[in-house]
């Protein structure tokens, strides 16, 4: 059962929390439930294989006993009597240790599933705690657990009372009766309260599987403490994760900024807004958006641009709809290709010599190469 770590409890279990509660040992099982699947497989393995077994335990019995005389006089040899008997007996019941076996593989699978885990099994000293051990017998929990009990034990004692008053005279009148007829009617008055017994007994399995599922449901419930917890735990400490989005639009901002000299024109608001393009007329269909920035970042594409001789060109209303519209590594839609035409036909006439585009090529290359 997870610890109690304080606060109120109001935040339902999460998968995670589940999961660990699971490989701790801590699933819903019915032990009522499981004692009435056993009691009516029992019940079942009786009816199957009861005049089976019957007549190998008679056989078991014709062999010991009739060799008696012999056992006692050691003419015989002792071990094998026994083991002739043995075998005899184990053959007659192995079928009905079997089904209940597997009665019980089925009905813990049914409840629990597949669980393979020893947590368990591992020894904690709060456990062999006197003191807290002692505790344990005065909570509620216990208190309802007793309660529990007695009423199963007065429900069930009750349907056997009825059971047996109501065959009060068969069993008065078996005294009467030929060894034969006395094994039926026994036989008879164990089946009636078997039967009854068993489906009182899947009822009671029943309410109690419920409450089993209530009871864990509300166990694993989380407060507010557990459950920030649980989700640093999952997701990891604010702070690196905050750490790591830092480090992460760093390296995005030094690989934008290495664009910034391959771009054949920037366009400015002029301070607000930068957009840095790029346009390979053998390699792309349209200008491409290399690079873009607000406020400092538009400075710094600025600097960038003068210290690498790439042309400067103001256009506030190209530059904020670049800005606000296209994404860095994307073409320009077909709704901005005059206006963008426009500039790069500009850039093209002051700008026409050979070595800075050879420049700006080599430049993009070596940008490419690197990522």
């Amino acid at each position: 059962m997870p610890e109690d770590t304080g606060g109120e409890r109001n935040i339902p279990a999460t998968p995670r929390r589940r999961e660990k509660a699971r490989e701790e040992g801590t699933v819903v099982r019915s032990q009522d439930l499981s004692s009435a699947w056993a009691l009516f497989m029992a019940l079942l393995a009786f009816v199957l294989f009861g005049p089976a077994m019957f007549s190998v335990l008679e056989e078991a019995g014709r062999t010991f006993l009739g060799h008696t005389e012999e056992f006692l006089s050691g003419r015989a040899t002792q071990e094998e009597t026994v083991w002739r008997a043995m075998m005899l007996l184990f053959r007659g019941a192995a079928p009905f240790m079997l089904l209940l076996l597997v009665a019980g593989l089925a009905i813990n699978l049914l409840q629990v599933g597949v669980l393979f885990t020893v947590k368990p099994l591992i020894p904690k000293l709060k456990r062999i705690n006197p003191i807290s051990g002692f505790a344990k017998f005065f909570t509620a929990r216990t208190a309802v657990e007793l309660a529990k009990s007695l009423a199963k034990l007065a429900f069930v004692g009750a349907i056997a009372w009825f059971t047996l008053s109501a065959r009060t005279r068969d069993m008065i009148l078996l005294a009467l009766l030929t060894p034969g007829e006395l094994v039926d009617a026994i036989s008879a008055i164990i089946f009636a309260l078997w039967w009854r017994v068993v489906a009182a007994m899947t009822f009671i399995g029943l309410l109690d599987y419920a409450f089993q599922r209530w009871q864990n449901e509300r166990d694993l419930r989380m407060t507010q403490q557990e459950f920030r917890q649980e989700m640093k735990e999952m997701e990891g400490d604010p702070h690196i994760r905050r750490r790591v989005r830092q480090l992460q639009r760093q390296l995005a901002m030094q690989r934008m900024m290495a664009e910034v000299p391959t771009a054949d024109v920037i366009i400015t608001n002029p301070t607000e807004y930068a957009v840095a393009l790029r346009y390979a007329m053998n390699e792309m269909a349209a200008p491409v958006v290399v690079a873009k920035g607000a406020r400092i970042i538009a400075q710094r594409i600025r600097d960038l641009a003068v210290a690498h001789d790439v042309p400067i060109v103001e256009r506030p209303e190209l530059a904020r709809t670049l800005y606000r519209t296209v994404d860095i590594g994307r073409a320009i839609p077909e709704t901005l290709f005059r206006a963008v035409a426009e500039v790069l036909s500009f850039v093209y006439r002051i700008d026409r010599r050979v070595e800075r585009v050879r420049e700006r090529e080599a430049a993009w290359r070596a940008t490419r190469a690197a990522v």
